[in-house]
């Protein structure tokens, strides 16, 4: 899931409420963090991460938009962006390692995960 927000009364507090408000919708947990992160077009930027069951799982990245990509396209106000990976739930959920098994073609694998949920 990604979006993103304009207007000239957010900021990084803003992003930090937004994050903490879909992991608490979306990942059922009160259990939030945030940590530095590295994503080439956002400054400043996060990592999501949530404490689901007993572990923390990284369910995305966010951050606000550089000037160098918002000025050229004519936007002169803060861009604050996410993409989520709510997969990144269905790991824990399923107790699985490899993300790729969920875009798997394997008709027994995923008839069987979508009893376990």
């Amino acid at each position: 899931m990604e979006g993103i927000v304009i207007s000239p009364h957010v900021n990084l507090r803003t992003l930090l409420g937004l994050l903490k408000l879909f992991a608490e919708e979306f990942a059922r947990t009160t259990e939030v963090a945030f940590r530095p992160g590295y994503f080439p077009f956002t400054e400043p930027s996060v990592e999501l991460h949530a404490k689901i069951d007993t572990k923390w799982i990284e369910l995305g990245g966010a951050g606000i938009f550089r000037k160098e990509v918002t000025h050229p396209l004519g936007v002169e106000l803060p861009v604050l962006a996410w993409g989520l990976g709510l997969d990144r739930m269905a790991i824990s959920a399923l107790e699985i390692k490899d993300i790729r098994l969920l875009f798997s073609r394997d008709l027994n694998f995923l008839r069987q995960s979508i009893k376990r949920l």
